[in-house]
């Protein structure tokens, strides 16, 4: 480039100097332009020398970081090498381990066999051991055991290892701590716990209740027994003052059984919840009714058949004094019919008819009292049962929400209240009716002795006149 401007500006020296052969006068500018034109000629130069000395820099530059790219690439390229034959380094061991797993599928199988049925043991072993009852966490570990589609680890198998000790360590161990409890009646509590091993527990609650414990569902809720003696609760409250040695009962509830059967009978009512009362007070109404209704128509007097034909004798004869004065002294239902029946014996037929059946109302409400509330009372008895029944079954699904259905012993609370609330209905509603049917048959019978009397009073007064 440098040539380029030097040719330009010796063709302008020279276009100069011939310039000056044909206009001398003008001789003084054409100097000063020269002037000019070599200053920018050195100016140029230097500004060209730098221009080539910046580009000499910018390129010295430029290889050298393409010197650093090819080297990094080169670099690159070797990882990537590298990376592709661990690869298939890998994928030559995965095929080799993918071999020996399969040449060693039943070995792995029969292991992970073994595994799960220990696993199983144990959990079958916590369900009736007091240690789950205290720490209950424990039973989380039975979830991966029981997942067939993943294989147990070491982690998991160091786990079972430890429970399987920790339960060997609790059956020497005696402790005591807090925890919740279901009490006989179905409903939560919490107690004081004596853990005695693995194999019993005893509890006093905070309402002062004493008992042996049984464990529920999968060992983590524990249920009071039934049928503890009083002497043994006793010892127990001894155990907790710290003055007795620690009852036992490896049974879990079971040895108590034949006490719970072999309860009398007014335990076995009062465990029909607080409708056992209203059901009792209605069976003792009824009874105190019918003894009443017994004994009224007991003291009743019937009418003679004999006392009847004497009066129907008088009749006939007109003597009509001497009815009076005889039916007069016989206070009988059938008496005092015949009395009114009489006194209308100078009447019509419909007259006689008519006080005839005012006389039997008034006989047939004092005969019937009491029977319409009988009656009321043996139909009300069944409902109070059904009453107490749902009232049971009620209780036994809000222990159903709260515990599941794992121990049917946990359900006997409200099964029980539901049963004997029903059974004691029915038998009240019984008696009742078989009383009130016996009573109000007797009824009929005076009532039908009334009326047939009075009828052949009344016939025998219309064919004397």
């Amino acid at each position: 480039m440098r040539r380029y401007i030097f040719i330009l500006l010796m063709g302008l020296m020279v276009v100069l100097t011939y310039s000056n052969a044909f206009a001398e006068k003008d001789t003084s500018e054409w100097k000063d332009t020269l002037t000019t034109l070599r200053k920018l000629n050195i100016t140029h130069t230097k500004d060209v020398d730098n221009a080539l000395r910046l580009s000499r820099m910018d390129k010295k530059e430029l290889s050298s970081e393409l010197k650093s790219v090819s080297e990094k690439a080169k670099k690159a390229d070797i990882d990537l090498h590298q990376a592709i034959e661990k690869y298939n380094s890998l994928l030559e061991k995965e095929k080799k381990l993918t071999a020996s797993l399969n040449s060693r599928k039943e070995e792995i199988k029969t292991f992970e066999g073994t595994v799960r049925n220990a696993a199983k043991m144990l959990q079958d072993r916590s369900r009736i051991s007091f240690l789950t009852l205290q720490h209950p966490e424990r039973t989380n570990i039975f979830a991966t055991f029981l997942n067939t589609e993943r294989m147990p680890g070491l982690a998991d198998l160091n786990s079972l290892i430890q429970m399987y000790f920790e339960e060997l360590a609790a059956t020497g161990t005696i402790t005591k701590y807090n925890g919740e409890i279901i009490q006989t009646d179905g409903n939560a509590a919490t107690a004081e716990i004596i853990r005695v091993g693995t194999a019993s527990a005893i509890y006093q609650s905070t309402t002062g209740a004493v008992g042996f414990l049984e464990l529920t569902t999968d060992g983590t809720v524990a249920k009071s027994v039934s049928g503890v003696s009083s002497s043994l609760q006793s010892t127990i409250e001894d155990v907790f003052d710290g003055n007795s040695i620690v009852p036992l009962d490896f049974s879990h509830g079971a040895a108590f059984i034949r006490y719970v059967a072999d309860k009398d009978l007014w335990t076995k009512i009062s465990d029909g919840g607080m409708l056992v009362w209203p059901i009792l007070g209605i069976g003792l109404i009824g009874l105190l009714l019918a003894l009443e209704r017994f004994f009224t128509l007991s003291r009743t007097k019937r009418f003679s058949p004999s006392e009847h034909s004497e009066i129907l004798e008088l009749i006939q004869k007109q003597d009509w004094d001497s009815c009076y004065q005889k039916l007069s002294k016989r206070n009988t239902p059938t008496g005092r019919v015949l009395w009114s029946t009489l006194k209308k014996g100078h009447g019509s037929t419909a007259a006689l008819e008519k006080g005839m059946q005012e006389a039997l109302l008034a006989e047939l409400a004092s005969l019937e009292r009491f029977l319409p509330t009988m009656q009321t009372l043996a139909a009300v008895a069944p409902l109070l049962g059904l009453l107490g029944t749902v009232t049971g079954m009620i209780n036994t699904f809000q222990i159903i929400t709260l515990f599941g259905t794992g121990d049917p012993h946990m359900l006997s609370g409200g099964i029980s209240e539901a049963l004997v609330t029903t059974q004691l209905g029915l038998a009240v509603a019984i008696p009742i009716m078989l009383l009130h049917h016996i009573l109000n048959s007797r009824v009929d019978r005076i009532v039908t002795e009334m009326e047939e009397k009075g009828t052949a009073l009344i016939a025998t007064i219309l064919n004397e006149r």
